[in-house]
């Protein structure tokens, strides 16, 4: 007979249990959730692990059902707009085959989708000017804008809503696994993850992790048993394992995921993804380019790739960067290279208008939906509204661009440039401006939020322009406030079709020095934007800075040389300002002696 001492040898979590078993256990815990009337989200990727929380999930709830519950499920996943297209269609797909299999077993399944807001997008920070790409070397929250915090987002308003409909407070079921990787454990296990019954996470939030112990073998041999259909299941996951298989370029996803876990578990980029986003310069994504050779079906995928290359060889080009600053400290802008100039902007922007395109003629003459779409038209007014407000295009570029694409008249191809040696950027130089962007200039009331021509034309009508007085004694056009910035696509729609000519005509007429923000008030007559209530200022003080920059010519196209010969070194600094831009100072720059004793 065993004594106690004997028994506490062995952990539950050590026994080695069947895959039945396993499953089993887990259909256990998740059906005493449903029979407390507990609603439940499922955190779904469309990978393997998060695929058979779903199948157990969506199991459970039809056992059940059959003793009387009533399960209500939110299936929920995030859609960074950059991911490899095959996902972005692979996940859509498998949510539906959820919805479909609620409505065969009467059971309420509602699937969410997360999407980061649209100025937190890698095509409206990198296409406006405000962010670079997520290089290897800089400090990125692209994680954050387009998963994280989107899906808190999402979170916080379902639980709103649970509770606001009389609902229990609401059980989330991840897919984490203690066998992942040895920082997953440690995480887990500091967490006190379990299995069986739901816990409270650092966000006070409850969460079960049904697939804790199991190991990736046991989470494969569960894909074979519901894509059998030997359990009540919403999928075959046919299209799960033909995307881990050809992922690595092979042809079995079980061999696959061993070639990946025998890797040493090589995440793509910093967000820990298998497949990485097609913008995603943190570290090289083999997986979208293992498809391209493997299989012809994802040729239509090779300018993503092309795309995804170029910006990777270029990082230390420094000719392609804005080296105008924004930030006034002691009298004095930073001239230095920051993110990407306005010629490159204007490239990239062409790039992935031209990759909308082909996609487009490809699926049209494949009889199917494109696979993806880069600039959807209210993203691209979005682009085009920043830019001008930044001083990074033409006014109407974006339109002038996509029409010429479109009506054949121009072609843009992807550069092949080789990968540049890692350098340092030069050190920062300082051109001086004044404490406020119009001191030098004489300063104007109208080159901020307001414009003459626009309000003498509305005075008096319908369309008149609100005016409202700023904290700074400022007068601008005042806005409907919304919740975060937006386009409104109804205005979007009205523009192509019946004022595509007139802003064509308008990029190409003749604008004088400072009207640059022409689009940009444009679309604000128009109706086009819709900003948040902490906007109107930080617009006003852009568009005054964009106006006086532009006015200087540091706008569009300026000669490097001639700028820099405007320009003090640090040490040259004024003694206010030096310390202001103390962060910039280097041991070069600062010409600093040190006395040898």
């Amino acid at each position: 007979m065993m004594d106690e001492r004997t028994i506490q040898l062995f952990s539950i979590d050590e026994l080695v249990f069947s895959i039945e078993e396993r499953i089993e256990r887990a259909l256990a815990a998740i059906v005493a959730i449903f029979m407390q009337q507990i609603p439940t989200v499922i955190a779904f990727s469309g990978g393997k692990d998060s695929s058979v929380v779903a199948a157990l999930t969506l199991h459970a709830a039809v056992q059940a059902k059959e003793r009387g519950a009533s399960p209500f499920i939110v299936v929920t996943t995030s859609d960074t707009e950059v991911e490899n297209p095959e996902i972005s269609v692979h996940y859509r797909t498998e949510l539906a085959k959820m919805r479909a299999f609620g409505r065969r077993h009467g059971l309420n399944i509602q699937t969410e989708i997360a999407k980061p807001n649209l100025l937190s997008t890698f095509q409206m920070k990198i296409l406006t000017g405000r962010g670079l790409p997520s290089f290897p070397n800089v400090s990125s929250d692209c994680s954050v804008d387009l998963k994280v915090t989107p899906q808190a987002r999402l979170r916080k308003q379902l639980f709103k809503a649970f509770i606001a409909g009389g609902m229990q407070e609401p059980v989330t079921l991840l897919g984490t696994r203690l066998d992942e990787s040895l920082r997953r454990a440690l995480h887990m296990k500091a967490r006190q993850d379990r299995p069986d019954v739901p816990v409270r996470n650092k966000d006070g939030e409850f969460v079960i992790t049904p697939l804790r112990d199991w190991s990736s073998d046991d989470v494969w041999e569960a894909i074979a048993l519901y894509g059998a259909n030997l359990y009540p299941t919403f999928s075959d996951f046919e299209e799960t394992k033909r995307i881990y298989a050809h992922a690595a370029g092979t042809s079995c996803a079980v061999v696959a995921d061993a070639i990946y876990e025998g890797g040493g578990k090589q995440r793509q980029g910093k967000c820990g993804a298998r497949t990485g986003c097609w913008s995603c310069v943190a570290a090289e994504d083999k997986s979208l380019a293992n498809m391209i050779e493997f299989d012809e079906r994802y040729e239509y995928a090779r300018g993503l790739n092309r795309f995804n290359r170029f910006l990777r060889n270029t990082q230390y080009d420094w000719t392609l960067r804005n080296w105008i600053g924004r930030t006034i400290r002691g009298g004095y802008i930073a001239i230095e290279a920051d993110t990407y100039s306005p010629a490159m902007i204007r490239l990239l922007t062409r790039l992935m208008l031209q990759l909308d395109y082909d996609e487009e003629q490809r699926a049209g003459r494949a009889g199917e939906k494109p696979k993806f779409q880069i600039l959807p038209l209210d993203m691209m007014v979005g682009v085009d509204a920043y830019q001008s407000l930044q001083g990074l295009a033409r006014p109407f570029s974006c339109w002038a661009d996509y029409h010429a694409i479109r009506s054949g008249s121009v072609r843009y191809g992807i550069p092949e440039i080789e990968p540049g040696l890692p350098s340092q950027a030069p050190d920062a130089r300082f051109l001086y401006v004044g404490d406020e962007w119009e001191e030098t200039s004489g300063g104007s009331a109208w080159t901020g939020l307001r414009d003459p021509l626009i309000e003498s034309l509305t005075n008096d009508s319908g369309c008149e322009q609100e005016l409202v007085t700023l904290k700074s004694g400022r007068i601008v056009w005042n806005a409907e406030k919304h919740p975060e910035f937006s386009v409104d696509m109804e205005s979007v729609c009205m523009i192509e079709d019946f004022e595509l000519d007139r802003l064509l005509a308008k990029h190409e007429s003749r604008f004088e020095p400072g009207g640059i923000t022409a689009a940009y008030k444009w679309y604000r007559g128009f109706g086009s934007l819709n900003l948040s209530g902490s906007m109107l200022s930080k617009h006003d003080e852009i568009c005054r800075r964009t106006s006086f920059k532009d006015r200087l010519g540091l706008t569009l196209e300026y000669d490097l040389d001639t700028l820099l010969s405007k320009t003090v070194a640090f040490s040259e600094l004024p003694d206010e300002a030096r310390t202001a831009w103390g962060n910039k100072a280097t041991m070069a720059s600062a010409q600093t002696e040190f006395d040898l004793v």
